[in-house]
Parts: structure tokens; C-alpha cells; sequence
């Protein structure tokens, strides 16, 4: 192996810590987006509600802290309740359908690093 691609596992590991971190973070924001399309919109307070929680290589998104019920639970988990503006399994429903492109952007980002 010659000098120029010489293996030095502490960049590796670096490269893929930075472009994992910056890819989680734009895969979050881009579910994050699509469920609060989708999020049910009564009063506005669910949907407003929600928020990303991004540290490395892990994220979160939530709905319904601070809000005086469970509505984030019942609003998400049942599917016969109507909705005019949204609908249920608002977050999981984006969460499915953007898999596969959330692991293209986090791989992207990674190569990007090394």
C-alpha cells in the first residue's frame, strides 16, 4: 500500500463521526418537515409542539411536550379519529417513507468527510 493510501483508522473514524453527525441531523430535519405537514392541525398547539433534538450521531423527533394531555399519543395512534387538516401516524408514516433517502444523505455526508 503506498503512503498516499496508507489506512489511518483515528481519521477514518473522525471522518465518519463528523459526516454521520452532519448526516443524522439533515435525514431528522427532512422527516421533521414531512410530519409537520402531516401532523393534524386542530388547534395548532400539537403541531407546534414538535421539535428535533439532534447530539452526534443520534436524533429525536417529538410531538406533545408540554402540552396538558396525551393528544400526541391518541392524536398519532388512532386511526379512526378525523382529521380535516392531517392525519394520523403523522410521524411514523414520514419517518417509512423517507428511510431509504435518510440513509442516502447520511451516507453522502459521510463521503463528503473522508
Amino acid at each position: 500500500m503506498s503512503s498516499s493510501m496508507k489506512w489511518v483508522g483515528s481519521k477514518v473514524r473522525a471522518a465518519v463521526r463528523s459526516g454521520g453527525s452532519e448526516g443524522i441531523e439533515a435525514g431528522a430535519k427532512l422527516v421533521f418537515e414531512e410530519s409537520q405537514r402531516s401532523v393534524p392541525k386542530d388547534t395548532g398547539e400539537l403541531k407546534e409542539s414538535g421539535k428535533i433534538t439532534t447530539d452526534g450521531l443520534y436524533a429525536e423527533i417529538t410531538y406533545g411536550e408540554g402540552l396538558p394531555d396525551p393528544r400526541a399519543i391518541v392524536v398519532h395512534e388512532k386511526l379512526d379519529l378525523h382529521h380535516d387538516d392531517g392525519t394520523a401516524k403523522y410521524l411514523e408514516n414520514p419517518t417509512t417513507a423517507a428511510a431509504v433517502q435518510v440513509r442516502s444523505i447520511i451516507a453522502a455526508a459521510i463521503r463528503r468527510k473522508l
